[in-house]
């Protein structure tokens, strides 16, 4: 079996795993570029592998960095299989409809203004479009967690729970070699343990070849407890003083663990009555997906809502459907809390609070996910002073704080852990979706605790394992 890393090497976001031996091809994932300055061109790239010739594909999680160039493939004639979870499925619906619209619509405003120009550099299409988005859907095979699947050519595909987002996953592939079978083990995004809300994760059964995320391998995280106070604290201390709390965070898991925590804050009578804006139409259809899945909920939220409890919603918050209501909050000098996407403030309402508050000293943004490189979002938590947005240069004036224990990330204890039992004693371990600090911090971490030798493949590099 040839395995060649086609995205997330020696980087975090652009997943895509292409496997192939003389009687099959698939792909594991086929996840859009973030963040990069050549996002875009990099997103166009030709695929190394004929979309039409492949026998399916496999998907662990939602998110747009795993599964954002689908509809990309579809156009250039996949018509396979796309075997992934239930809750999945649902949310992927979501994520790549959005995702061409947005495109389409980028395209159409370019076109104008290229018309206005009347010449220059001649704009680009879209990736994909909404029609080729909606076909991609109709490829989607649900499949349940821990049940065994047949795949074309004799290949079988198993999903266990990796509690990382809602239906996240690490996945099993069994294929036929030699008269024996061979098994590869593909971590996806793994989450954390005692983490609110979704299942902690459950590794897979040992497996000859494993893939293993590292976008924590070089930290720890602080525990659940101490990051809750501290969220506490920081909104106490800006709402007190009169300030606005933005808080950009990804739509799908982070925008509800927020809920949740704040909730869970003012069930307990920590946070003051304040009004709390929820601005953004994706994570609103996350939150209601969310609650059509809670056969996926840990036992502590399903005891909340046998209480009559809910895991998301309390007094105060309200959910903004319309960009005009987002706008309106531009005009409100009382204290409040708004939570926006997208979370590295490289797209979305989000950008247009900073525009207003960047320059604020009583007010705060706090960041509750990971930061890519070369994204807003990343230049602000490093320290820039100044950033660009809407063309124009904004003070950064307001405070800035991040909370790395928001994290759906495992950190690198739990890497470790997960990656000694599933490939500790197998023949290789594979380590991606990280920066390159990550990345060789939990290979010499690891390198010495295992049998199996491990790797970090570069972007384009091909193994025969």
């Amino acid at each position: 079996m040839r395995i060649s890393f086609q995205g997330a090497a020696r980087q975090v976001t652009g997943s895509q795993y292409y496997l192939e031996n003389d009687s099959v091809r698939f792909l594991v994932e086929c996840g859009m570029n973030q963040g990069l300055d050549d996002r875009d061109e990099i997103n166009r790239r030709p695929f190394v592998f004929d979309p039409a010739m492949l026998d399916f594909v496999v998907l662990t999680h939602a998110h747009l960095d795993h599964c954002g160039l689908l509809p990309r493939l579809y156009a250039e004639g996949y018509r396979g299989p796309i075997y992934c979870t239930r809750a999945t499925q649902d949310l992927a619906t979501m994520v790549l409809l959005d995702s061409a619209k947005i495109q389409e619509e980028d395209s159409k405003w370019e076109q104008r203004r290229f018309s206005r120009r009347g010449g220059g550099i001649t704009p680009l299409a879209p990736i994909y479009t909404s029609a080729e988005a909606k076909g991609t859907l109709k490829l989607f095979v649900p499949c349940d967690y821990n049940e065994v699947y047949t795949a074309p050519r004799d290949v079988q595909v198993r999903f266990v729970d990796a509690g990382h987002i809602l239906g996240s996953s690490s996945v099993e592939i069994w294929w036929p070699e030699g008269g024996a079978r061979r098994k590869a083990a593909f971590s996806g995004d793994l989450g954390r343990h005692d983490r609110p809300i979704i299942r902690d994760p459950q590794p897979p059964e040992p497996s000859d070849i494993t893939i293993v995320e590292s976008t924590y391998g070089s930290r720890l995280h602080d525990p659940w407890a101490e990051t809750e106070q501290l969220f506490s604290r920081r909104l106490q201390d800006t709402l007190g003083s009169g300030g606005h709390v933005l808080i950009p965070a990804f739509a799908i898991g982070r925008t509800q663990d927020v809920l949740f925590c704040l909730a869970d804050l003012i069930r307990r009578g920590e946070l003051p009555p304040v009004p709390v804006f929820a601005d953004s139409p994706m994570a609103t259809g996350t939150t209601e997906i969310f609650q059509e899945h809670t056969e996926i909920f840990d036992q502590a939220t399903l005891d909340l809502m046998a209480a009559g409890q809910s895991p998301f919603d309390f007094p105060g918050l309200r959910v903004l459907r319309s960009s005009v209501e987002s706008q309106r909050l531009n005009e409100m000098t009382e204290p409040f809390i708004v939570i926006s996407a997208s979370g590295m403030c490289s797209g979305g309402r989000i950008r247009h609070h900073l525009h207003h508050h960047l320059g604020h000293p009583n007010d705060e943004l706090l960041f509750v996910g990971y930061q890519a490189e070369d994204t807003l979002g990343r230049e602000i938590v490093d320290g820039a002073r100044e950033v660009e947005l809407f063309g124009q240069i904004h003070a950064v004036r307001c405070r800035v704080t991040y909370l790395e224990g928001f994290s759906a990330h495992a950190d690198q204890a739990g890497l470790v852990a997960w990656a000694e039992q599933v490939g500790g004693a197998g023949d290789h371990i594979f380590l991606v979706h990280g920066e390159d600090e990550s990345l060789e911090a939990f290979e010499d971490k690891l390198s010495d605790q295992v049998k199996a030798a491990v790797h970090i493949p570069g972007l384009g590099e091909t193994f025969e394992v």
